[in-house]
């Protein structure tokens, strides 16, 4: 038989030796919807597999009284986030961001991290460009805070424009907050509750279903409904009411009222310009 030189055995073992780290990179990545539990190649070999979608979804630290815990909005983003990602499919969810802007009042208050509207929207645009320059098609920005409602509503369309030549869309989505606000609201009404306010109802309930230890359901009555008194703990709402049950209730229809919106939007979607000279 004629001897194969080693150049060629050199170059077949190198080609099974990238075959098979291939292999192993392919076979290592995370059952996680978490960018951070993955590492560069897995995201690439993801992205590249179809993984095109991303969330970043916004939490906050702020006061909310004495029986919920600061970081109430954090622990909520990223519950809702995960279930989001999962229900879409082929959907990662960027590292949650952990303050925003803050009511002023509650900036009196140790604990609240109150982030200036423009510093706040300069870091989700830097979040979302890396997030383009990975490769992501689709950025959606979300948030489980009020107060960051209103730069978002800004910062989305001016970075949809900017990304669009690329292929990239940005996308705000709003339902997961404000329209399942409005329908926890009257649902509360429906059933004899207040469900308004900081720290009452929905706003315990929801986070004691999805994080039970930054609740401190024996402080729930330790202040009543005096509003005076109640002001001074920073909170507005009755907790009296809240169980971890509703909570996954209430939960519940911000997932579902999230994701529909995404796949409407996805569905709605005119294609991104092309970029100059693009065949």
């Amino acid at each position: 038989m004629p001897t194969i030189p080693k150049r060629i055995i050199a170059r077949l073992s190198m080609a099974v030796l990238l075959l098979a780290v291939a292999s192993a990179l392919q076979g290592q990545s995370p059952n996680s919807v978490f960018l951070e539990d993955f590492t560069s190649p897995e995201l690439r070999t993801a992205i590249a597999g179809g993984t095109t979608s991303v969330l970043v979804f916004s939490g906050g630290m702020e006061e909310t009284g004495p029986h919920v815990a600061l970081g109430k909005h954090n622990f909520r983003a990223r519950a809702y986030a995960e279930r989001i990602a999962r229900q879409l499919g082929h959907t990662l969810v960027a590292p949650i961001i952990p303050a925003a802007p803050a009511p002023a009042p509650l900036a009196l208050f140790p604990g609240t991290l109150n982030i200036a509207p423009a510093v706040y929207s300069a870091y989700v645009a830097e979040i979302a460009r890396s997030l383009a320059n990975a490769g992501f098609k689709r950025i959606f920005i979300l948030s489980d805070h009020g107060g960051s409602m209103a730069a978002l509503k800004e910062l989305a369309p001016k970075l949809d424009a900017e990304f669009a030549p690329r292929g990239v869309r940005v996308f705000l989505v709003t339902d997961n907050y404000d329209k399942s606000t409005a329908e926890i609201e009257a649902l509360a009404k429906q059933r004899g509750w207040i469900g308004a306010g900081h720290g009452g109802l929905w706003d315990v309930a929801e986070l004691w279903a999805v994080e039970p230890a930054a609740v401190r359901p024996a402080l729930f009555a330790a202040f009543g409904t005096d509003p005076e008194l109640m002001k001074s703990q920073g909170m507005t709402g009755d907790p009296t009411p809240a169980t971890p049950e509703l909570g996954r209730e209430f939960g519940a229809i911000r997932v579902e009222n999230g994701v529909k919106q995404i796949r409407a939007l996805l569905t709605a979607e005119t294609p991104a310009p092309s970029a100059p000279n693009a065949k």
